[in-house]
This record gives C-alpha cells, structure tokens and sequence, in this order.
C-alpha cells in the first residue's frame, strides 16, 4: 500500500479518539463478571473453587464457585480485570484482559487442569492452557482472544498472529505461516475440532500446485471471532493426524450467555455487523453471529492500485452453545465463505510496465456445519460426538493478454487477448463423524480414545484451450527438441479429470499414567485413505520429568502420516496410487517458571522426512513418492503473560530443512527453510482506554532457484520473449526479512455506546522484504514479489451492550 495513505489513516484514527464524549464514562459506571469452572479432562463442574477478582494487582473481590461451578461478580466499575482460580488438586488458573463496560457482564469460562497440590501456588497457567499440564503436549502454546486481537501487523487475523510463536514464520503479507522448514500446506487445522483448510480468501491457486504462499490474502475470520488457538509445532499426541508439519486447533469464541452486545463497522470496503449473547429464543444458549462483505474496488482506487482487479468477499460465521443440562452441552457451528475474483485487460493495463498480464474470472463458496454433543457420563468421564458437513466448490478461468502487441499506446479496444486458456473446477465435499472419550482411571492415569469416519467426494476437472506457452521451467522439463528454450503446455497431457468418492477411517488410542515425577503417554493411531487403498499405523510416545513445581523436561516422539492433496490426485489419474508422506519426529524439551508470569523453554526436535510427493515434470504432473528429506533445529522462547499491565515474549529458532526429490539433483534447502528466525512483541495497557504493542521480526530469506536467462526463444515465430531456465533448486537465497509492527487500541463510551478503535501498521520502516520472484518474459527480468511498503489498517467499530431484565 502506498506512503501516501498512512497519513490518512492515521489522521482518521486521531480524529476518531479526540471527539468529544457526550455523557462519557462517569464514575460508578458498572458491568460484571460471570463464569463457570469445569475439570478440563472429565467437563464436570468444579465446586468450591476460590476465584478472585484482580485489578492493578489489587484483589477487587473473592468468591467461591457453587456446585454448578458457577461465579459471579456484580456491580464492577469499568475497566480491565484478571481472573484467578484455585482449587486444591488443580494448576492455579489466570484469565488476563478481562474487559467490563457499562451494562455488560464480562463472561469467562475455565477448564481446570489437574495436578499435584506441590504445583498449585507455584505454576499459574492461562485459562484451558496446557502448560503446566504433564499429560499435555508439552510445546503447546496457546493465544487467547485479546491476544490475538492486539497483535501488532496482524489486524486481527489469527493466521499472521501466530509469528509471536516459537517456530512460526509468517511475514504478514499473506494470511499464511510456515514452521520449522514445512509448508503451509503442511499445517494441519481444525476448526472446534472439525478439519477446515479453507481458511483464507483469494489464494490464487487456478488449479496448480502451488498458492499464494499456500494461504491466502484474507482470513475467512473477522476479528475477535477466534476465542482462542491452541498451536504445537510438532510431536503432537495421537488424537489428530493427517498432516506432519504443524497443529493449530482453533475455537470459535461462544457467545456471551449473560449479556448481548451488537457491533458494527463501515468503511472503504464495506461493512462487517455481529452480535454476541443470548439466543433469546432457548434458554441456557449463547449465540454468536458475524457478517461482513467487503468490495476493495474503492480501496483499490484510493491507494492507486487498479491493476489488482475487482475482489469482493461475503462471510458468514454463526455459533450456539446450548447447556441442556450438568451433564450434556450442544454446539452448533455454520460458516459460509464466498469469494469472487475477477482480473479484466483493463487492469492488466494499469500494471506498472505490462508486469502483470493475466486475466482471471474465478468464484469460490466454502461451506462447514458441524454439530458437536458433550456429554460427561458419571464423574470421571467425558464424551464428545461431532457430525460435520463442509464443501468447497471453485470454478474459474485464467487467460492473458498481450499490451506489447498492440503499439505504443496500448487500449482495451486495441490491446490482443487470449481469453479462457486453462478453466477450472474443484468440487469437494465431506460428510464425517468424529467421536472423542477421555476417563480418569485412579489418581494417576488419564484414558483417551476415539475415531473418524469421513466420505469424501471429489468432482474436479482442468482444461487447456489449446497449447500454452511458458516461460519458466527446469532442465528436466520435458521437450520434444531440446534445444527448444522454453516448455509448451498441451491439452492432451495437462487435461485432467476426477470423479471418486472414498471413505477415510482413523482411530486412535493413549494412555497417560504419572509414577512419581514422571508421566508416559503411549499411544496408536491408524489411518486408511480409501483413495489410495492403503493402512498405516502411527505409534507415539512422550515422557515427562518434572523434578519440582516450576521445572519440567521432556522427550518423545513418533511417526506422523501426511495424505495427499486432493488436488495432487486429481492433477492426472496415475496420481491415485500415491500415497501418505511420512515424518518420523523426536523432541527434546525443557520449561522453567521463573516467576508466575514468567517462563522459559527452549524444544531441540529432529524430523526424518519419507515417501515425500515429487512432481517431475511440468509439463504432465504426474507425481511420485520418491522425495526425502529432514529438519533439524532449536526453539527458545522467554514469555511474560499479562500482569502489572504489560506483557512481552521473545523468541529465536535456529532450523535448517532439506529435500531430495532422487531425481538426481541431490539434497537442497527446503522451499522453507530459513535458518534463523528471531521475533519480540510488547504490549502495554497504558489505561483502561489506550493500549499499545510493538513487534519486531527477523528471519532468514526463502531459498530460491538458480537459474540462466535466455533471449529472443521464439526467434522468427513470435514476438520477442525472454525464458527463464531453473539451473539448480533453491541453491540462493533472497535478501533477510526483517520488519518493525506498531499498533494502538482505544476504546471509549459515547452514552451507551462504545467506540472501538485501532491502528495497525505494518513493516513501518518500509523495508523490502522479497518473498518470491515474477517472471517477466517482455523484459526479461524478474519481479520482486513481497511487501515493499507500510501496510496500515485502521479499524473503527461502534457497540452497544445490554444485560436482559436490567
């Protein structure tokens, strides 16, 4: 985004927070606080737990939890509060950021995990975090939704919010991360349990194998929709399979069962409403509702970047939470995503130099409804069945035009074009039930298992219009004379077409048991993809020391399946018999609390990559297994959670990632392999009104391809064209990243009504920072893909609370 528009966001922020108040905030005004405490492994509410009320370190107030685990503290000025718990047999447990305004009630909800009573007064965890949990994954980190709201460069989107994370690269130009020399596509993500990849708006895929950095440019999330995401970099236990890189487990904030509150927010790309409260039409249920649809067309226009095209998104997310009674909980979860994309010769034209030619026409509507039923049988264990419905649909088309063949002044009317040369359809659909049971067995063991059924229907279908031309390709690309400088797409061997429905079954099974100050969780899962008609069994196994209350030491591993993509299936028949890459993994893990807001760990892991899907030839995309490799690497992390009004982490990850396809290349560096990785986050709540974070982030730059550049390849049958022949795989690298975020909230009450407001600036140095490469066959010259400017986003959102009967 250009210079010119930080001043104005930035003068619309100051104008936003200086009008005066009318009837503004008077002394005495007053919210509260509610919220429920329940056994994090059997669902089961916890009584008589002690919870205090906390403010500038100041205990404001102290209750106990009532046999439905229940609490409340009325009448509570304005202002951000902590909550804390303890309970005898439980870690001590601290909700931060807990916000009250005027005619609100503050909901917050506990998941207590069990420990020793030695560990209660010494390890504090954050409200359902796992880690003083010896049962847990110990890498497990998780972000609340303050903190992922507040992120500095991320505006919100929990997908760049993650690079705070030890591990995680994510440059927050894309809605995408990458950790320790895996892909984004190798990230495995699940939505309140349910597998959800489609997270992202306008990854401009068109069918091939790669995306935009394998994300998106959008979250399909609005802010302050994700209540919370848990994240393990690897070493995960045996619940969840499918992919080897990384586990984001992602939960749809419930609705506020007390007290509704609607927002709204207009601006130059439209308009985004949500509510979140009772249902009013059930008792006991919460709902969250979250609309938006937003046209960058004025955007586009206001920044001068007319050659990016018309994109517009409509999303839809909707979420109850029913507690039918102590014992059965209902949730039901609808999301609704839709996209369209639409790139015109008019805009090719405003493309500075003609960089940009292509023309796109493409439509996407993604679809999840999951119902999920907890039910916790007797005291001691807890059941959750979860039947689910989601559906991708895409159909577009990609073309080209051609400004250099149109004279020195070069119009629409005037400009060639080749229109629809590769369409596209991608149709898939799921229908699937997960079912998970966890039951304390003794004082010393936790029991869980479950399974997964899945049928899965794929209609996809890509055709070239006639041959196709490209400019950039590798050594091994097929041609039929080789001295031909450049490769030439046909339909005969890109066409392809896939109609199958199969049946994917996992099913999985550990045991924690703790002897002393060790815990061992063993575990097995198994895994049969239908389309592939082959079975794999995945051990695991993790153990954990922890000699006193603040320290702990760990150390485990085991083997992970990563299956196919569908669109790696459906690029030729032959690709039907591939099968799974394996990862075998081994972590070796440390933590200490060196206060009770103040933690250190630091997690060495080894990857052995197997089986990994090689596409050798352009030209085809036929694939095989035939791909190895490894990763190898440090994790450090120093983290103060909230308290004394600011927190703060820093990170450093020390990776090195390698592949070899056996094509006779030998080993290079990982697509995402970036040695060194270094990353600190501030905040500081100046006020109950102002708050401000800073972030800086460091890393190694992507590897990239050799490669020799070729003039005139057409010679007298063409215009002249410049080729790009790749020599040898990621053997450079592009320029370190490096960018400084800044970011301030406010928020204030007109009346009764609340302004919420934030400023969010993204590389504000304006650094450079290459994330890829362009080719431009008129010039011969490559393009310098990336954020090259500050990226500000300003947010303005009014809300209106109420309690019912006050």
């Amino acid at each position: 985004m250009p210079q010119k528009f930080l001043p104005l966001a930035a003068l619309t922020f100051c104008v936003s927070v200086s009008l005066p108040a009318h009837a503004q905030a008077q002394q005495g005004a007053e919210g509260g606080v509610r919220g429920r405490i329940v056994d994090s492994v059997t669902g089961r509410a916890v009584p008589t737990a002690t919870v205090r009320l906390m403010r500038n370190q100041r205990v404001q107030g102290t209750v106990e939890t009532d046999t439905a685990g229940a609490f409340s503290f009325d009448r509570v000025p304005e202002g951000v509060y902590s909550v804390e718990v303890e309970e005898q047999g439980f870690l001590k447990a601290v909700q931060a950021d807990v916000r009250v305004v005027l005619r609100r009630v503050a909901a917050v909800e506990f998941a207590l995990v069990r420990g020793s009573d030695e560990t209660l007064a010494e390890v504090v965890v954050s409200a359902r975090a796992t880690a003083g949990d010896p049962r847990a994954t110990p890498n497990t980190v998780q972000l609340e939704r303050e903190e992922i709201r507040r992120n500095p460069g991320s505006a919100g989107d929990v997908f760049r919010a993650l690079d705070v994370l030890p591990g995680v690269v994510s440059t927050g130009e894309f809605s995408s991360f990458t950790v320790r020399g895996n892909g984004p596509r190798d990230n495995l993500i699940l939505i309140d349990g349910i597998p959800f990849d489609k997270v992202a708006h306008f990854d401009e895929s068109f069918g091939e194998q790669e995306a935009v950095d394998g994300g998106g440019r959008y979250s399909i999330f609005a802010p302050n929709i994700i209540g919370r995401a848990k994240f393990s970099p690897g070493g995960w236990r045996a619940a969840e399979g499918g992919r080897n890189g990384s586990l984001l487990e992602l939960e749809i904030a419930d609705g506020n069962p007390v007290s509704s509150t609607a927002g709204a927010r207009v601006d130059i790309i439209g308009v985004e409403v949500d509510y979140d409260g009772p249902s009013y039409v059930a008792d006991n249920t919460s709902l969250l509702l979250s609309a938006r649809h937003f046209d960058f067309s004025n955007l586009f226009e206001a920044i001068d970047e007319k050659d990016i095209g018309k994109q517009t998104l409509t999303d839809f997310i909707v979420k109850s939470v029913t507690d039918l009674n102590d014992d059965h909980r209902l949730e039901l979860l609808a999301i609704q995503a839709s996209e369209d994309s639409k790139r015109t010769v008019e805009n090719a034209l405003e493309s500075e130099n003609f960089e940009d030619v292509g023309l796109e026409d493409t439509q996407q509507d993604n679809t999840l409804f999951g119902v999920t039923w907890r039910w916790s049988p007797g005291e001691v264990a807890q059941l959750r069945n979860t039947f689910y419905y989601r559906s991708s649909d895409t159909t577009g088309t990609e073309g080209e035009a051609y400004p250099d063949l149109a004279g020195p002044d070069p119009t629409p009317a005037t400009t060639p074009v080749r229109e629809n040369i590769l369409s596209i359809k991608e149709r898939e659909t799921e229908i699937g039930w997960r079912g998970d049971f966890s039951t304390v067995l003794g004082s010393d063991g936790i029991f869980s298992a479950g399974a997964r059924v899945a049928r899965v229907d794929l209609d996809f279908d890509r055709r070239l219009s006639g041959d196709w031309i490209r400019y950039v390709y590798e050594q091994s690309d097929f041609r039929p004379d080789p001295t031909r400088q450049f490769i030439v797409l046909t339909p005969e061997e890109y066409n392809s077409t896939l109609n199958a429905a199969e049946t994917q079954i996992a099913a999985y099974a550990d045991y924690a048991w703790t002897i002393g100050d060790f815990t061992w969780t063993p575990g097995m899962r198994y895994e049969r993809d239908g389309f592939s008609g082959k079975s794999v069994v995945a051990p695991r196994l993790l153990l954990s020391w922890q000699p006193d209350a603040v320290t702990r030491v760990w150390t485990g591993g085991g083997v992970y399946y990563q299956t196919p993509r569908y669109l790696d299936i459906a690029a030729d028949p032959s690709n039907l018999d591939l099968k799974s890459e394996r990862s075998t993994q081994w972590v070796l893990g440390y933590s200490r609390h060196l206060r009770d807001d103040l933690r250190f760990s630091a997690e060495g892991y080894y990857q052995k990559l197997d089986d990994l899907i090689v596409f050798d030839d352009r030209t085809t995309n036929i694939a095989t297994n035939s791909g190895e490799g490894s990763a190898t690497g440090v994790d450090l992390m120093l983290a103060k959670r909230m308290s004394r009004s600011w927190s703060a982490s820093a990170t450093y990850s020390y990776s090195r990632a390698r592949r070899d396809d056996k094509l006779g290349e030998g080993e290079y560096a990982s697509d995402w392999d970036r040695p060194h990785a270094f990353g600190i986050v501030g905040v500081w709540q100046a006020s109950d009104r102002w708050t401000f974070s800073a972030k800086w982030k460091y890393a190694s730059g992507r590897p990239t391809d050799a490669f020799v550049v070729h003039s005139d390849v057409l010679g007298d049958a063409g215009p002249v064209r410049y080729s790009k022949e790749l020599t040898r795989t990621n053997a450079e690298r592009l320029p370190a990243y490096h960018s400084l975020s800044l970011r301030a909230d406010y928020q204030r009450r007109f009346g009764p009504l609340s302004l919420v407001a934030y400023l969010d600036i993204l590389n504000v140095y304006g650094r450079e920072n290459a994330n890829g490469y362009e080719w431009d066959e008129r010039r011969g010259v490559n393009i310098i893909e990336g954020l090259d400017e500050p990226l500000p986003t300003i947010g303005l959102r009014f809300e209106y609370s109420w309690t019912p009967g006050e």
